[in-house]
């Protein structure tokens, strides 16, 4: 019975493995969410695919990120086949700011401060919590594998193609997060540990209007290198990408930056 867990599952694309991964009985679900009853969605899930397991767990907290890890082992024996390391966050007020911006605006330069360090928090340690108690669990397990959600802006070259000077916070905390892949990668190997930063591709994780709006001006922003772009995926069709993805991994792959198809194609 392969043992998946996954961070940020109330939503968007967490919520995406999730009911892609329960469909299959064979496989045990773990579903770690900040606040358990914040979802309807997952909720309803649960009540029909027994395979699930909701726990609680805040990313930004080690003390609840080691409590949920022991959660886990209770129910798996100890092991986990594969941690997908999803939560993260996404300032919408900051994303337009480009460092021109920066120069003489102070207001400009607070908010993008805090959006900064939010970011580093909740997309670059928060895979510290999360990596240190999960550990040993996924060193137990047959597969051994560990997927840690980044973003093709992240990639310098891509920047540079698509003229993009916006999405800084993001963009940095996510070139930040994939040094930190990269490192545990060449600890872990010896170990037999897959760990790789995958790309989703442009997913639509939501239609709120501001969001709506940001998924908008990228979409057009990538369509002046690729004009026949089709729009945002669905967190599912990103979800089928990366599992087919994950299936090919091997530990030769380890400490890689790869989008949803396993290279370096972020669309």
């Amino acid at each position: 019975m392969p043992s998946y867990a996954i961070t940020g599952a109330s939503r968007g694309i967490g919520l995406g493995f999730i009911q892609v991964l329960s469909r299959d009985p064979s496989n045990t679900v773990f579903a770690l969410v900040r606040n358990p009853t914040s979802s309807p969605a997952l909720t309803e899930l649960a009540r029909s695919n027994k395979n699930i397991h909701i726990v609680q767990a805040d990313v930004t907290s080690p003390t609840q990120m080691a409590e949920a890890a022991a959660q886990v082992s209770k129910v798996t024996g100890g092991k986990l086949d594969v941690l997908v390391e999803n939560a993260a966050t996404l300032f919408t007020d900051a994303t337009a700011l480009t460092p021109l911006d920066l120069t003489s605006d102070a207001e400009k330069l607070q908010q993008f401060q805090k959006s900064f360090e939010v970011s580093l928090t909740d997309n670059v340690m928060s895979i510290v919590y999360t990596t240190a108690p999960f550990l040993d669990l996924v060193r137990n397990s047959d597969q051994k594998k560990i997927l840690v959600l980044s973003t093709g802006i992240a990639d310098v070259d891509a920047i540079l193609m698509w003229d993009m000077a916006t999405n800084i916070p993001y963009a940095a905390s996510k070139a930040a997060m994939n040094v930190l892949v990269a490192k545990y990668a060449v600890q872990l190997k010896a170990d037999g540990v897959t760990i790789v930063s995958i790309s989703p591709g442009l997913v639509q994780t939501s239609h709120e209007e501001s969001m709506v709006k940001m998924y908008e001006a990228i979409t057009a922003i990538f369509r002046r290198t690729h004009p026949d772009f089709p729009g945002p995926l669905t967190p599912e069709q990103s979800v089928n990408h990366m599992l087919e993805t994950l299936k090919k991994l091997t530990v030769k792959d380890t400490g890689r930056f790869m989008s949803h198809y396993g290279n370096r194609e972020w669309l």
